[in-house]
């Protein structure tokens, strides 16, 4: 896909957070298999996904930002977006612990990302990024949906087929990784018709302001309940199936302007 960049997310969200990324420092990063974690002086941790073709980014550069802990989170927050995939990852991480750091926004809702969209029947939906358990419900429902996926699993297609598909939808649900190898201002672009855009996932930054003027109509996201063992599951190897026990879904409505 060709990067748009006509909504400049990362640049909105770097710039919000970069007065708190300076007043704190990175005590904890932690790099695993599936999600990687950075937690701040405060305590506070925020997780993103750790792209598979990441690895060669890590040893080449590695050299050239170690060690992490002690660095001021602004060093981090500053690789978000960027080409380098582990460097974007830590940024987003950066972010979600910053925000994580901060008083959760009035208009949060607890609860699944389908429980606050309105998807009515007829409604075509398409899933950038296959959310299994999000599909399975929205096939349960009779409801069309179409999920693509940069590594196609059974059941969805190449990623390439948004740039049909999400013009003629109207629900999107984006992955939040589309932040991290910067697709995301272009996958707006494509959801500009959309009904309700939801930006979904772990790595979302709950973070509504900078959403304002895009289609995006609804972040779906966690904010860390047990660091420790969120910070430890990761450490292991293992994806959100296993430490989602230790955190919060959060979604909220973005109002328009």
């Amino acid at each position: 896909m060709i990067e748009s960049q006509s909504f400049a997310v990362k640049q909105r969200i770097i710039q919000k957070l970069l007065p708190a990324a300076e007043r704190h420092t990175v005590c904890r990063v932690q790099v695993g298999l599936i999600y990687s974690a950075v937690q701040l002086d405060s305590g506070a941790v925020g997780v993103a996904y750790t792209f598979p073709g990441s690895r060669e980014c890590r040893e080449e550069n590695a050299g050239e930002r170690r060690p992490l802990a002690g660095a001021k989170a602004s060093i981090l927050l500053a690789g978000l977006g960027g080409a380098d995939l582990l460097a974007s990852t830590l940024g987003l991480a950066t972010a979600n612990a910053l925000l994580a750091d901060g008083p959760a926004s009035p208009n949060a809702r607890e609860g699944d990302v389908l429980e606050n969209l309105h998807i009515r029947k007829g409604d075509r939906v398409c899933m950038v990024g296959c959310f299994v358990p999000v599909l399975t419900s929205l096939n349960s429902r009779e409801i069309s949906v179409t999920a693509v996926e940069e590594i196609p699993k059974p059941g969805s297609l190449p990623a390439q087929e948004a740039e049909r598909l999400l013009p003629e939808s109207q629900v999107a649900i984006i992955t939040a990784t589309s932040l991290i190898n910067g697709t995301l201002d272009h996958l707006l672009e494509l959801s500009r018709r959309c009904r309700e855009v939801a930006l979904l996932g772990p790595s979302t930054p709950l973070v509504p302001e900078v959403f304002f003027d895009t289609p995006v109509s609804c972040l779906a996201g966690i904010r860390v309940l047990e660091s420790e063992k969120v910070l430890q599951s990761i450490a292991e190897g293992q994806g959100f199936r296993v430490f989602k026990r230790y955190v919060r879904k959060v979604n909220i409505p973005i109002a328009k302007l």
